[in-house]
């Protein structure tokens, strides 16, 4: 794996170079001086198929048009690192971050956990759910391939599952919804509980549906080791520290092992990654909206009984 740290600088005068290239722990970082030059995108791209780089880390000044038009140019020929695989890797920890700020024990809770058919999926992320809630809604278009999953917990003492797929039901009471590859649109199909909390993991989903008063989180903000960040700065100030850890995470997993592998979660505990934030469509998602609509589905439940 090569990996391109791509950022933008102001031009040096005293050098007419319009890119400049540094090596970087067997990697690259790549400078551009004048992100909307059409000679510079191309000449960008040029040099990612020539360093044989196959993912790329867009700086936050790059991370918008300018990398959709790189992408263009090349064509899928790389991987964009956004974000998504440490939001993948840590999707229970940001459930638990969730849990802590409204001073709630996942024990009395449901969760939904929402996903689509895919032969890449690996069912083993649903055990820490299992684990630590006390029930758990699987909503899939896959029955089949829980039906073996569900048969064997159902005998253990104490947890409750149950598998549906029904989209006027599914979601209808839903307070927390794992999102785990589900677009917008085929979100959008199922009736989903206005005020739920909804965490997208590997696809920027904006539900806003009529009536829709919940909280939808596509991203987070995370904390570092001091020598992650020296790492990073010496790459430039400007980069997100997910995507960078992401980089890393990725990065040393296929030095050491060829491929990814379960490690990389142990990786994590082991470099005391912590969550600091969680982000939706307007930016941080506050202590205070977290609990709001806690309290909301909380009455909810009050009325039922």
């Amino acid at each position: 794996m090569v990996i391109g740290y791509i950022k933008e600088e102001k031009q040096n005068k005293k050098l007419f170079k319009r890119i400049e290239i540094r090596n970087f722990d067997n990697n690259y970082i790549i400078i551009i001086h004048d992100k909307n030059s059409n000679k510079v995108k191309q000449k960008l791209s040029k040099y990612i198929i020539k360093l044989n780089i196959d993912s790329l880390v867009f700086s936050r000044e790059l991370d918008n048009s300018f990398k959709d038009e790189i992408c263009m140019i090349l064509q899928k020929k790389v991987k964009i690192l956004n974000g998504k695989k440490l939001m993948e890797l840590m999707e229970f920890d940001i459930v638990k971050y969730i849990f802590d700020k409204t001073d709630r024990k996942m024990k009395d809770e449901e969760i939904y956990i929402v996903f689509k058919k895919d032969d890449k999926l690996n069912l083993n992320f649903l055990q820490p759910f299992i684990d630590n809630f006390r029930v758990i809604n699987i909503v899939t278009n896959d029955v089949e391939k829980l039906t073996n999953i569900q048969n064997n917990l159902l005998a253990d003492e104490g947890i409750l599952i149950s598998v549906s797929n029904n989209k006027k039901k599914a979601l209808k009471r839903a307070k927390y919804i794992l999102n785990v590859n589900l677009t917008k649109a085929e979100l959008e199909k199922y009736k989903i509980n206005r005020d739920a909390i909804i965490i997208n993991i590997k696809e920027n989903v904006m539900y806003d549906n009529i009536g829709f008063d919940g909280i939808n989180i596509n991203y987070f903000s995370i904390e570092c080791p001091d020598e992650y960040m020296e790492q990073f700065e010496t790459i430039g100030d400007n980069f997100d520290i997910v995507k960078m850890y992401e980089s890393r995470l990725i990065y040393d997993a296929l030095q050491r092992a060829g491929q990814l592998n379960d490690n990389m979660y142990k990786k994590i505990k082991q470099d005391n990654i912590k969550i600091t934030g969680l982000i939706g469509k307007n930016g941080y998602i506050s202590d205070e909206e977290l609990q709001k609509i806690h309290n909301i589905n909380l009455d909810k439940m009050r009325k039922l009984v």
